[in-house]
Formats: C-alpha cells, structure tokens, sequence
C-alpha cells in the first residue's frame, strides 16, 4: 500500500485544524477574509460550553459556511478586477505529433478524483478541483489527481499509470540558480541562432572554462564598470546573495576570493541596470507556467502579480545589499500589487519614456511576450531531461510553477529563475481571487486533456476523435510550448547597447 504522510504543524504535532477539518487552517494574521470572518463568530464560544460536542460541531460548520458565503459575496468583487482587464488571445493552431496512443484505462467511479496533501498552502488547489465537480478522496490509489506543494519522488514510481501527479522528476535540472545556467548554457551553445536576450550573463565559478570567460569580461570587456551579484545556486528567498558594486575591491578580487571548487554551486551574473521602480522601490514580477501535459508536451503562461521591495532603491549605491532585493529582506513587510496595477503602471512607464511608438506592439502585450518567450525557451532548453513522461510511471501528468522577472526602463523583460515551489499564500483578498480564477482554469485544462485521451483509448476511430487541441475553456492561459513547437516575440530585436548603471558611489 502507498505510504501516505501527515505534514506537521508548526508545533511539530500532526495538523490540527477548525471545526476538526483537516483541510481548513486558518492563520488570522495572514488573510483578512478570513479574520474578518471568523471575528464575527468569536463572541459566541463561551456560550456553546454547554452544548453537547456534537451540537456545538455541527453548528461550527453551519457558522462558517454562512459566514463564508456572506463574506465573499461582500469583500470579492464582481468581476476579476486583479486580473488583466482583457483578453483577445486566439489560440494557435497546432498539428500534434506526439500523444496519440491508447491511455491506461481509469477505474470506473474514480475519473472525477483528486487527492491532496493537507497543507494549508494547498487550500486554493482544493477549492479549484471541489467548484468543478471533482471529489476529494482519502487514499491516494483512489485518485485520479494527485497534488503535493513539494515534491514526493516516491510517488514518481508507486502512482499507477492511469493517475497523473503535479510533479517531475527532472525539476532539478534548471530549479537550481547553477543548474539553470548549466543547462541553459548548453542549449544555447547548440541553438546560436537564437537571441536569448532575457538571460543576463552568467558564469559558473566552478567551472574553469566559464571562470576564464568571465575574467576576460571583466578585464579586456570593460566588465569591471558595471555591477555583478555572486549567487549561491541552491537557495532562495534572498539568501545566498552579495552585491559587488562597479570598481570595487570585492568585485576586482571576486575570482581570487572564491578560489575554484568543483562542488561549489556559485555563480556570478551581470547586474540589471536602470531598473524600473515601484514609486521608487525596487520590484520584481512573479508569473506561472502550467505543465498542462507531458504526452504530448503542452506548456502555458498566465499571469501573475507584483512584488514590491520595502527599501528606497538606489542603483549608485551597492554597499547594502538588502536594498536589492525584492522579498525577504528582514527590513520591513514587503508590499504586492495586482497585474492590472501592473498594466497600468507599463502604460504609463512606456508613456514617460517616449517607447509606446516605438514598440512591435501595446506595451503591456509588448512585456507579457517577453515572459513567455522566456519560459516557452526553458521548457526547450530543459525538455528532454525535466519534461519527459518515460521517467514515470504515471502515463501523464501536469505541474504548476513560477518565473520571476524584472523589467528596466525601456520595456525590457529579464529573466532572474524559475521557480518549482511557488509560494500560494492568501495574504491579500486580490491573490485569493486570482487563485480561483487561475487554478479553475487550470482544472478545465487538464480535465479536457484526460477526458480527450481517455476517448481515444475507448477504441473511436481516427477520423472520429475530438483534437486534443484547440481547447475550450483556456482561460487567460497562454500557450508557450507545443510539442515541438516554442512561442517566439515576432518583431522584437533588443538593443545590444545597453549602458550600465550611472552614477555609482565607489
């Protein structure tokens, strides 16, 4: 029987949770519907001591499912107002080339179940699946669908083949700062055709080859005018991180205090100059890419929110690090901002500028092409080790992930990592709405792709299948990757004389 584990609470005893729901764990501090809601029921309790345990239950469900329902109708709008204000997305057309053979039939009565691990991170993921008409089940040899927020490699082999999982073995090959670079870098290598424009220059410390290349940068290119960040590779959340500011000792010095290690995962990278700001605070954007098939391999984009920095961001001054970062800083509580703010601030910035003439396209169109660019080339790169169905055992499957960008005063997107562990907190009523809408989308996607696959195992004729492709209920997801094919920004050349950044106090 598949082993099956309890996450511990931060107390480190098994989850407990209101009403004795293990799906429901609430944290007041965080979401404001939430304390909004349960506010409400607060000042009942001390009379309910009385009351047998199952009358008090009972009336606990009732509660919360009034106070809920009355809650949204009142704080979430009518519309998706955090979303972008419109979509005139026409999906391509596609000639599937992989895909095409019969799926291991599932179970009758489990075609419409879900599984997932009891976390509260997790909750939106359950809504999604439960609003259409998915039923959670307890075991997960009983589910069709089965959701972890972190990766069980146990599940890569014990899952049957008719069950899909929202993991790949092969994340770590580009999950990782230095593994990305590592990976990247050969793709590249082997497409010099190709302008990856949203990399910034990056060089592994731990290979000599790579070492040389950036010395020669930094002495003969002029590389020692423009600042660099040293990264560890296997860590986030601003951690891991230095600031070597233009001319100074420890960027001149850099290779001689990091002497070469074949085990060391760090990294140099040239730092983004002109960086566009959030009423003068550095920011960066965190989009999500849907893995909405691995046979045949469908990929897609859709939009995320903003990140804002809590510390005034001066580009002339790197004596502080903390001040380049986004998240994480230990300074202050960071702020967020919806994507339509996000629309609206691009507009206005192309129109300061003097870019909006300039452009292939709209300037919002114009920056979300270069995210999809960007993640439709790192499915390509990463393919054949991170995307490939053969390593499980599972027929198909799905994953759910993020990809941080930043964005410099000319409307150019770069690409700072991919992200496998997307944090999906509910800390601002905007992001719960963004999650239903996103991750009930996603359920549409992914139940239209099994439901077609599990027709063509029926034994219908060729010429009688429904294509798997176009589908029906996209969303305001975007396809990056098909098969073979890799979403391109027509149109768009970068300018390879960017300056570096002005002003810098040594």
């Amino acid at each position: 029987m598949m082993r099956q584990r309890t996450p511990p609470s931060r107390n480190g005893s098994a989850a407990a949770s209101t009403c004795n729901d293990s799906e429901f764990h609430f944290d007041n501090d965080k979401n404001p519907l939430e304390k909004k809601l349960l506010s409400h029921g607060s000042s009942s309790s001390s009379s309910s001591k009385s009351l047998s345990p199952v009358l008090v239950q009972t009336g606990c469900f009732i509660a919360m499912a009034i106070l809920l329902l009355v809650g949204l109708k009142y704080f979430l709008p009518e519309t998706a107002t955090s979303m972008r204000s419109s979509s005139s997305y026409q999906q391509p057309t596609f000639d599937l080339k992989s895909g095409h053979h019969p799926f291991t039939p599932v179970p009758k009565g489990l075609e419409r179940t879900f599984w997932v691990e009891q976390k509260k991170i997790n909750q939106a993921v359950t809504r999604a699946w439960r609003d259409r008409g998915w039923t959670k089940v307890n075991n997960v040899e009983d589910a069709r669908a089965v959701w972890t927020y972190s990766d069980w490699s146990e599940y890569y082999k014990e899952l049957k083949p008719w069950q899909r999982y929202n993991h790949m073995s092969g994340y770590h090959n580009w999950n990782a700062k230095d593994d990305y670079v590592k990976g990247f870098g050969k793709y590249a290598n082997e497409h010099p055709e190709k302008d990856f424009y949203f990399n910034p220059p990056s060089y592994r410390l731990a290979i000599q080859e790579e070492r040389d290349a950036f010395k020669h940068v930094l002495r003969k290119e002029g590389g020692e005018k423009y600042p660099w960040v040293l990264k560890r590779g296997n860590v986030n959340q601003g951690k891991g991180i230095t600031m070597l500011g233009p001319h100074t000792e420890e960027l001149i010095h850099v290779l001689r205090d990091n002497p070469r290690d074949e085990d060391s995962d760090l990294i140099i990278q040239k730092y983004i100059c002109h960086e566009d700001t959030w009423n003068g605070r550095k920011y960066d954007v965190r989009m999500f890419w849907l893995v909405a098939s691995l046979d045949p391999l469908i990929v897609m984009y859709h939009d995320g929110y903003v990140r804002i920095g809590n510390g005034k961001y001066d580009e002339s001054d790197f004596s502080d690090t903390r001040q380049h970062l986004t998240t994480h800083t230990k300074l202050a509580e960071e702020g967020k901002a919806t994507f339509k703010e996000f629309e609206e601030h691009v507009k206005e910035l192309a129109k300061t500028e003097g870019l909006t003439s300039s452009l292939p396209t709209d300037p919002v169109s114009h920056v979300r092409n270069q995210f999809k660019e960007a993640i439709g080339e790192t499915v390509a790169a990463f393919k054949e080790k991170s995307f490939n169905v053969n390593k499980h055992n599972t027929e198909n499957g799905i994953g759910f992930y993020g990809a941080d960008f930043v964005l410099d005063k000319d409307l150019d997107v770069w690409f700072l990592e991919p992200q496998s562990g997307c944090g999906m907190d509910e800390d601002y009523m905007f992001r719960v709405e963004m999650h239903d809408q996103m991750y009930t989308t996603m359920v549409d996607i992914v139940s239209e792709i099994w439901d077609k696959q599990d027709a063509q195992k029926a034994g219908v004729a060729d010429q009688k299948q429904e294509p798997l492709l176009p589908l029906k209920k996209p969303g305001f997801w975007e396809y990056v990757f098909v098969d073979d094919w890799v979403y391109k920004y027509e149109g768009y050349e970068r300018s390879k004389n960017k300056e570096g950044c002005t002003n810098t106090k040594l």
